[in-house]
Protein backbone atom coordinates (compact mmCIF):
# COMPACT_ATOMS: atom_id res chain seq x y z
CA UNK A 1 0.00 0.00 0.00
CA UNK A 2 1.28 3.43 -0.62
CA UNK A 3 1.70 6.26 1.49
CA UNK A 4 -1.26 8.07 0.86
CA UNK A 5 -3.55 5.03 1.07
CA UNK A 6 -2.22 4.44 4.18
CA UNK A 7 -2.34 7.75 5.79
CA UNK A 8 -6.16 8.39 3.97
CA UNK A 9 -7.72 5.43 6.15
CA UNK A 10 -6.54 6.96 8.92
CA UNK A 11 -8.22 10.63 8.78
CA UNK A 12 -11.75 11.31 9.89
CA UNK A 13 -12.57 13.83 8.12
CA UNK A 14 -11.59 15.08 4.32
CA UNK A 15 -8.45 17.81 5.00
CA UNK A 16 -6.87 16.81 8.52
CA UNK A 17 -4.96 20.06 10.20
CA UNK A 18 -1.53 19.76 8.06
CA UNK A 19 0.50 18.21 9.77
CA UNK A 20 4.20 19.47 10.78
CA UNK A 21 6.54 18.59 7.62
CA UNK A 22 9.27 17.43 10.17
CA UNK A 23 8.90 14.06 11.59
CA UNK A 24 10.39 12.81 15.33
CA UNK A 25 13.45 12.80 13.91
CA UNK A 26 13.45 16.29 12.58
CA UNK A 27 13.39 15.41 9.19
CA UNK A 28 11.19 16.13 6.76
CA UNK A 29 7.59 13.76 6.22
CA UNK A 30 7.45 14.04 2.68
CA UNK A 31 4.65 11.21 2.72
CA UNK A 32 2.20 13.35 4.65
CA UNK A 33 3.11 16.89 3.41
CA UNK A 34 2.09 15.73 0.04
CA UNK A 35 -1.19 13.97 1.43
CA UNK A 36 -2.26 16.94 2.81
CA UNK A 37 -1.35 18.55 -0.42
CA UNK A 38 -3.29 16.20 -2.21
CA UNK A 39 -6.27 16.30 -0.09
CA UNK A 40 -6.61 20.24 -0.05
CA UNK A 41 -6.29 20.05 -4.08
CA UNK A 42 -9.38 17.44 -4.28
CA UNK A 43 -10.86 19.88 -2.03
CA UNK A 44 -10.31 23.06 -4.14
CA UNK A 45 -11.19 21.42 -7.28
CA UNK A 46 -14.59 20.60 -5.35
CA UNK A 47 -15.06 23.77 -4.48
CA UNK A 48 -14.51 25.19 -7.81
CA UNK A 49 -17.08 22.44 -9.27
CA UNK A 50 -19.40 24.03 -6.38
CA UNK A 51 -19.05 27.45 -7.55
CA UNK A 52 -18.73 26.97 -11.62
CA UNK A 53 -20.74 24.00 -11.65
CA UNK A 54 -19.69 23.15 -15.46
CA UNK A 55 -19.58 19.75 -16.37
CA UNK A 56 -15.63 20.16 -17.31
CA UNK A 57 -15.10 21.41 -13.48
CA UNK A 58 -17.06 17.74 -12.43
CA UNK A 59 -14.78 15.64 -14.54
CA UNK A 60 -11.43 16.93 -13.19
CA UNK A 61 -12.62 16.52 -9.76
CA UNK A 62 -13.54 12.81 -10.61
CA UNK A 63 -10.42 12.33 -12.12
CA UNK A 64 -8.77 13.48 -9.07
CA UNK A 65 -10.31 11.40 -7.08
CA UNK A 66 -9.98 8.68 -9.70
CA UNK A 67 -6.43 8.81 -9.37
CA UNK A 68 -6.37 9.52 -5.33
CA UNK A 69 -7.81 6.01 -5.23
CA UNK A 70 -5.19 4.41 -7.51
CA UNK A 71 -2.31 5.79 -5.10
CA UNK A 72 -4.30 5.06 -2.09
CA UNK A 73 -5.10 1.01 -3.60
CA UNK A 74 -1.56 0.29 -4.87
CA UNK A 75 -2.18 -0.95 -8.56
CA UNK A 76 -5.92 -2.79 -8.57
CA UNK A 77 -8.36 -0.11 -9.53
CA UNK A 78 -11.69 -1.78 -7.29
CA UNK A 79 -9.98 -2.70 -4.07
CA UNK A 80 -10.00 1.47 -3.05
CA UNK A 81 -12.85 3.60 -4.28
CA UNK A 82 -13.37 6.26 -0.80
CA UNK A 83 -12.40 9.28 -2.91
CA UNK A 84 -14.52 8.52 -6.15
CA UNK A 85 -17.98 7.30 -4.04
CA UNK A 86 -17.24 10.56 -2.08
CA UNK A 87 -16.77 12.63 -4.75
CA UNK A 88 -20.08 11.25 -6.65
CA UNK A 89 -21.92 11.75 -3.51
CA UNK A 90 -20.74 15.25 -3.00
CA UNK A 91 -21.39 16.77 -6.51
CA UNK A 92 -24.79 15.23 -6.82
CA UNK A 93 -25.49 16.66 -3.00
CA UNK A 94 -24.33 19.99 -4.60
CA UNK A 95 -26.42 19.61 -8.30
CA UNK A 96 -29.63 18.92 -5.71
CA UNK A 97 -28.64 21.17 -2.92
CA UNK A 98 -32.04 22.94 -3.20
CA UNK A 99 -33.91 19.10 -1.72
CA UNK A 100 -33.73 19.31 1.81
CA UNK A 101 -32.45 16.16 2.36
CA UNK A 102 -29.11 16.81 0.39
CA UNK A 103 -28.85 19.76 1.69
CA UNK A 104 -28.56 18.66 5.12
CA UNK A 105 -26.04 15.70 3.39
CA UNK A 106 -23.89 19.21 1.82
CA UNK A 107 -23.79 20.84 5.93
CA UNK A 108 -22.62 16.78 6.86
CA UNK A 109 -19.92 16.77 3.92
CA UNK A 110 -19.15 20.63 4.35
CA UNK A 111 -18.40 19.98 8.63
CA UNK A 112 -16.18 16.87 8.22
CA UNK A 113 -13.61 19.40 6.52
CA UNK A 114 -11.00 20.28 8.83
CA UNK A 115 -9.98 23.54 7.52
CA UNK A 116 -12.11 26.59 8.63
CA UNK A 117 -11.21 28.58 5.74
CA UNK A 118 -12.66 25.92 3.68
CA UNK A 119 -15.61 25.03 5.51
CA UNK A 120 -16.78 29.05 5.52
CA UNK A 121 -15.74 28.72 1.89
CA UNK A 122 -17.77 25.66 1.13
CA UNK A 123 -20.68 27.86 3.10
CA UNK A 124 -20.47 30.87 1.24
CA UNK A 125 -20.55 29.15 -2.33
CA UNK A 126 -23.02 26.57 -1.42
CA UNK A 127 -25.71 28.30 0.68
CA UNK A 128 -25.45 32.26 0.02
CA UNK A 129 -23.90 33.05 3.68
CA UNK A 130 -21.86 36.27 3.65
CA UNK A 131 -18.59 36.09 5.29
CA UNK A 132 -17.65 38.93 7.55
CA UNK A 133 -14.08 39.58 6.75
CA UNK A 134 -12.42 39.87 10.32
CA UNK A 135 -12.12 43.32 11.96
CA UNK A 136 -9.14 44.64 13.22
CA UNK A 137 -8.82 46.53 16.58
CA UNK A 138 -8.48 50.02 15.81
CA UNK A 139 -7.51 52.11 18.67
CA UNK A 140 -9.82 55.04 19.23
CA UNK A 141 -8.54 58.02 21.00
CA UNK A 142 -10.62 57.90 23.36
CA UNK A 143 -9.38 55.00 25.23
CA UNK A 144 -6.02 55.90 25.54
CA UNK A 145 -5.85 57.31 28.59
CA UNK A 146 -8.50 54.66 29.89
CA UNK A 147 -6.64 53.00 32.82
CA UNK A 148 -4.40 55.33 33.30
CA UNK A 149 -4.36 56.85 36.45
CA UNK A 150 -5.60 60.62 37.01
CA UNK A 151 -2.46 63.31 37.65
Amino acid sequence: MSSIGRHALKISGYAPALPTPFSDDDTIDAAAFEESRRIRDWLLAILRFAFTLEQCDQTAVMSLAAEMDRLGSGRSASSFGFFTRTTTNFCACIVAKGQFEKAAELRLHIKRINDDRLQRAFEAVLFDQHIEPARSKKMDREDLRKGLAVR
